[in-house]
């Protein structure tokens, strides 16, 4: 239900092929993958996500893509977010193994969290990868993602998901806005930073070229 009624936001602010293209996104089942990305940012509340996906074998490799530096003084556009090391020992906590774990911690925002991913693709010869974040941040991490692939002439498969069991109706954690109100925020984004997404065009035509859902 709060799900069909983000829908309705986005539907009505803009229009029915984003919606559909984030519907589809929502939705999207998990497949075999050669690693996850674990997109830093609301502390901890991506992490279940990350490590059930691990424990049930869907991946065998986690790369935590972020940075500290903008973290020093505890504050991340706007987020009371956590260093990259805190990330790393929940993983380590809950029984991924330290040989599995790569930390990428120069990206500074969602571009180079998908440029230094992609790029990490291309020199592990990854042919899948399946991108953890918030719901919120799934429409414009994907495009993203998306277009850097494109670019930078990498031809493997990109899978979202969206962490599990996060309300639409509360802040995400370290924030002050609830996450519908950040979806709306990632909605100006995708208008700021047109030059770094693909269309939503070009992403309803990838999502649908794979498995059917």
């Amino acid at each position: 239900m709060a799900h069909q009624k983000v829908l309705k936001i986005v539907r009505d602010c803009c229009g029915s092929e984003m919606a559909a293209l984030f519907s589809l996104l929502l939705k999207q089942k998990t497949e075999k993958a050669d690693a996850i990305i674990f997109l830093q940012g609301d502390r901890l509340d991506r992490a279940k996500t990350v490590v059930s996906l691990y424990k049930k074998g869907w991946a065998g490799k986690v790369l935590i893509a972020g940075n500290n530096e903008l973290i020093g003084r505890k504050k991340r556009n706007e987020e009371n977010d956590v260093y990259l090391d805190e990330i790393k020992n929940y993983l380590l906590r809950n029984s991924i193994p330290e040989k599995e774990i790569t930390v990428d911690d120069k990206s500074l925002n969602t571009l180079e969290q998908a440029q230094n991913t992609i790029k990490k693709a291309k020199e592990k010869k990854w042919k899948s990868i399946i991108v953890v974040t918030s719901p919120y941040h799934l429409l414009r991490a994907f495009l993203t993602f998306l277009r850097q692939a494109r670019e930078m002439k990498w031809k493997g498969i990109i899978y979202m998901k969206g962490a599990d069991k996060l309300s639409w109706f509360l802040p995400p954690s370290g924030r002050k806005k609830q996450a519908f109100e950040m979806l709306a925020k990632e909605i100006e984004k995708m208008k700021t930073y047109k030059k770094d997404i693909a269309t939503i065009k070009q992403g309803l035509d990838y999502i649908k070229q794979l498995k059917p859902l």
